[in-house]
């Protein structure tokens, strides 16, 4: 038998060889490669196992602030506020163990999506040859003109088929293309998602190491607590007891310092009360222990005859405390190392553009400084027990800008330097009337 070459001698070999690579790119258009599979078989497996790990931690948590509620209301006895404190340190270390299971399952969603990252890349440089394999393919076949390919087909019906070939190949083309777009977009929303856990990562490992730091606090404080009394309930009475005198004598001092202040300011440059210019300092659930102005406590005697100047939530020891809006850190501060369990212990005062100011007070740790700026929502500290509070909670004032001033003086009640935010009553503002509608 004759060769094939012999059998058809009138087909010119580049007329072959344009046929065959047509051939060969239109194998691959039909038969494309197929997409890396995604990495999420053992990852993904962890990912669901810290998943179900995290929701029992978070009940678990849930259950210490149910319990630490019960027990701040009934805290006036030694043996009840050691108990209050052994449960937030327990609670305190329930929220450790949480965050490092988010932490962990913050760092195998990371490895998934460089995983998911990888294997898109990998796909676009597959597509990318296939693409590079049809062009050359398609510019090799246009490289003469539509008469000259008839001419040198010895059939129409062999022509058309060629030109068939073609018009597939640039629907491959096409197909192809379409791919490499989208792949690139995948590829770029892997990467933001990735750059996005890597944020939330950085926010998991700050909060880790502020709630260890709350909760070597409350160590300190329990052992403060038992040198003070000695584990002796009279001794623990006394010390409230003390506290009590001293947050009195205290108040007075204050109150005779704001008395000399000038109320001047223009209410007309204030956001009209029910604006809601301001957002909420804590989480959900939002609850508020006492209100401002003349409630029952202040009737008792408790603020020297002046109303309460702001108004208290009720906040588990470590909660955040949010901005209520933008402003400027004028300044920070904390009465108790002047003063112990006095006063507001530590606070942050914020002013906002709108000529108010907030002053966030009791709070265990402060996470902004003077000069700082910060955002609506921005996490700026936790609330806790420090001046004069009962139990953790967070208070909150607003004041006139104009009305508010950091004042420090020396206090003859405590016989040393103190620096607090004070105002003229009348520079008291009812947070309600600008905090936004729940």
């Amino acid at each position: 038998m004759l060769p094939w070459k012999e059998m058809r001698p009138s087909l010119s070999q580049s007329v072959w060889f344009r046929g065959a690579l047509i051939s060969t790119a239109l194998l691959f258009a039909l038969n494309p490669a197929s997409p890396s599979p995604r990495a999420e078989t053992d990852t993904q497996k962890r990912i669901e196992e810290k998943n179900q790990e995290i929701k029992r931690l978070e009940e678990e948590a849930g259950k210490y602030r149910v319990t630490l509620d019960d027990l701040e209301r009934t805290a006036d006895t030694l043996e009840a506020r050691l108990r209050t404190v052994d449960r937030a340190i327990n609670r305190l270390a329930a929220n450790i163990r949480l965050t490092d299971a988010k932490i962990t399952r913050t760092g195998l969603e990371i490895q998934q999506f460089d995983a998911e990252i990888r294997s898109t890349a990998s796909d676009i440089g597959t597509q990318r040859e296939r693409l590079a394999r049809f062009v050359a393919t398609l510019a090799s076949s246009e490289q003469e003109t539509p008469l000259e390919a008839l001419i040198r087909h010895e059939t129409i019906a062999a022509f058309f088929s060629t030109v068939d070939n073609i018009r597939i190949l640039q629907q491959s083309i096409q197909s192809v293309l379409a791919e490499l777009r989208s792949a690139k977009h995948e590829l770029e929303a892997d990467k933001a998602r990735a750059e996005g856990k890597r944020f939330e990562l950085a926010a998991l490992a700050e909060d880790l190491a502020d709630q260890k730091t709350l909760q070597e606090s409350e160590r300190r404080e329990r052992s403060n607590l038992l040198g003070e009394t000695k584990r002796q309930e009279r001794r623990y009475q006394e010390l409230l007891a003390e506290v009590e005198r001293k947050r009195e004598a205290l108040q007075e001092e204050i109150n005779a310092l704001e008395s000399e202040l000038a109320s001047s300011f223009d209410r007309a440059n204030l956001p009209k009360p029910g604006s809601g210019v301001l957002g909420w300092p804590l989480p959900d659930p939002i609850s508020i222990t006492q209100y401002f102005g003349r409630t029952a406590f202040a009737r008792s005697g408790a603020y020297s005859g002046k109303g309460h100047n702001g108004i208290d939530f009720r906040a588990a020891l470590g909660t955040p405390v949010f901005a209520s809006t933008d402003g400027k850190v004028r300044a920070t501060g904390d009465t108790d190392t002047a003063c112990r369990r006095a006063s507001y212990g530590r606070w942050i005062l914020l002013d906002h553009p709108n000529n108010l100011s907030t002053l966030y007070a009791h709070l265990s740790l402060t996470k902004v400084r003077a000069g700082d700026t910060v955002n609506r929502g921005e996490l700026i500290g936790y609330s806790g027990k420090t001046g004069y509070a009962t139990g953790p909670h967070l208070h909150l004032s607003v004041f006139a800008t104009q009305a508010v001033e950091v004042s420090q003086f020396r206090s003859r009640v405590c016989g040393r330097m103190m620096t607090v935010p004070l105002s003229p009553f009348g520079g008291y503002l009812n947070p309600l009337d600008y905090l936004k509608e729940s």
